[in-house]
């Protein structure tokens, strides 16, 4: 298994999982590119022989802070610590890059991913202002007044 940046010819399928995991999300192929190529955003991919295995999308929202937009893994590859891997491999380079603070959006019901990301050092810090896909969404964040974030490898 390895994680890399996501070349344009991963796009297709990568906007696929986007699609089927965050449907509530409106970008499609040519934004993506778009916005990859100007260098708002990076997506990095978790691969073993030659297949996604999942993805974490970021977006640099403005100077040191950035935002996690999406982290998933296909069903089939779930609890075997892939998602993990994937979100100290995204904070060491956030880290890498100067990135000061970092924010996420999570579902209140997904007791799995928070607990993830809550044992990475992000904290709660209020509810998000719209439910997305019909669900209660939870915002939070990593790195604020100083906090170190914490990259378990």
């Amino acid at each position: 298994m390895k994680i890399e940046k996501a070349s344009e010819k991963d796009l297709r399928e990568i906007t696929q999982l986007i699609s089927k995991d965050f449907p509530y999300v409106k970008r499609g192929l040519g934004k993506f590119k778009e916005l990859i190529n100007a260098g708002q955003i990076i997506i990095f991919k978790v691969v073993e022989k030659e297949k996604i295995l999942g993805f974490c999308e970021v977006q640099f929202v403005e100077e040191g802070i950035a935002r996690i937009n999406g982290l998933s893994v296909k069903e089939t590859w779930q609890g075997k610590g892939i998602g993990a891997k994937l979100l100290d491999h995204t904070l060491k380079f956030l880290s890498e890059k100067n990135i000061e603070r970092t924010v996420l959006l999570v579902k209140q019901s997904n007791k799995r991913a928070k607990a993830m990301y809550e044992g990475r050092g992000f904290k709660f810090i209020g509810l998000y202002h719209r439910k997305l896909d019909n669900k209660v969404v939870e915002e939070m964040e990593l790195g604020i007044s100083g906090e170190a974030p914490v990259y378990v490898s």
